[in-house]
């Protein structure tokens, strides 16, 4: 299937029709489950995304749709053909039917920008990554307030994570050099360099601690050192 917006047509069935080509691309064999599936998803992406919906958010959707019946085989069949999902199966599946603010988040979760993660080390079950060398930004939009508020942005809408361990756990960090912006790759400060943008998710997430009710804050760790 082509990478570019699946476009809205005019018929009651056009969305069925797309996923059960997905489907069948995937090799998942029709039945009951599959048909509440459709149904439901085809009057999902007819009311939230009539300009049409990017391949990668799509497959995110058959694969919590999967989740919520209860059909892990299928979700995880999705998911291992997604990357960088299928490095993470077990975990998506663990919380996809749950996450928090998944429509405002849609398009980071399939970008793999915000993504699910394990790490040995952490104290509780859960990690999170926030990987920027995965996020888009046009020409036009790489500028140090834009990024400010884009990151502000995918926080805020993280926090819900951290709630139920009253703020413990793990943020990873990847990707922070890739947003510098500024002329003068030599200066030894910027706005948005790794230190800055790191000074700023610290601030943000410490914020949240008495407005959260949280006993502890998320210990950031950087990926890429």
């Amino acid at each position: 299937m082509s990478s570019r917006p699946f476009q809205p047509l005019e018929q009651q069935d056009a969305w069925k029709d797309l996923l059960q080509d997905v489907f069948a691309s995937l090799e998942i064999d029709p039945d009951q489950t599959t048909e509440h599936v459709t149904s439901s998803l085809s009057i999902y992406c007819r009311q939230f995304h009539p300009g049409g919906v990017q391949r990668s958010d799509l497959m995110l959707l058959i694969a919590r749709a999967f989740c919520a019946v209860n059909n892990k085989p299928a979700a995880e069949r999705v998911l291992g053909s997604m990357h960088p999902h299928r490095r993470h199966v077990s975990r998506w599946l663990e919380i996809l039917s749950e996450l928090h603010h998944f429509p405002a988040l849609l398009p980071y979760f399939s970008q793999g920008v915000i993504r699910p993660a394990d790490w040995a080390g952490a104290r509780v079950d859960r990690m999170w990554t926030l990987d920027f060398s995965r996020l888009k930004l046009s020409e036009t939009e790489k500028h140090e307030i834009t990024l400010y508020r884009c990151i502000r942005t995918m926080l805020d809408n993280m926090y819900a994570f951290w709630d139920e361990t009253r703020g413990e756990g793990v943020l990873g960090l990847k990707g922070l050099a890739l947003l510098k912006v500024e002329d003068g790759a030599r200066q030894k400060h910027t706005l948005t360099d790794s230190d800055a943008l790191l000074e700023y998710i610290t601030d943000l997430l410490s914020q949240q601690k008495d407005r959260r009710d949280w006993q502890a804050v998320p210990s950031l760790l950087n990926l890429d050192l």
